[in-house]
């Protein structure tokens, strides 16, 4: 339970950073565990990401989970580039998606338990 919960502050923590490196400075999170997931929601303003950014976030955090590699994958968080780390997220979930309405970036990533 306790490393389950690590996990979730890590992915959290990793989605608010690359919030943050697409120029935002308003932040909200949520998290929601209901025992059969967890739901994570970040709302991120202003952002300054291109078309082609939210492409590249889409197709990374599209990733299959790969349960079996989870260990190794939430250890290597926060130590590589921002679109690497969506990658691991991606890996992590179950479900993922990122909207962009205006200068507003919502990201909202699920993972089954």
């Amino acid at each position: 339970m306790k490393l389950e919960f690590e996990k979730n502050m890590k992915m959290a923590s990793d989605l608010l950073s690359y919030c943050h490196l697409q120029g935002a400075a308003e932040y909200h999170l949520d998290i929601k565990s209901t025992g059969d997931s967890t739901v994570f929601t970040v709302k991120s303003s202003p952002v300054n990401i291109s078309e082609e950014g939210m492409e590249k976030l889409q197709k990374y955090l599209s990733a299959p989970r790969q349960r079996e590699m989870e260990q190794d994958f939430w250890e290597l968080m926060g130590n590589s580039e921002e679109y690497c780390e969506m990658t691991l997220i991606g890996m992590m979930s179950d479900e993922a998606e990122a909207v962009l309405s205006g200068d507003v970036l919502t990201i909202m990533v699920e993972r089954y338990d």
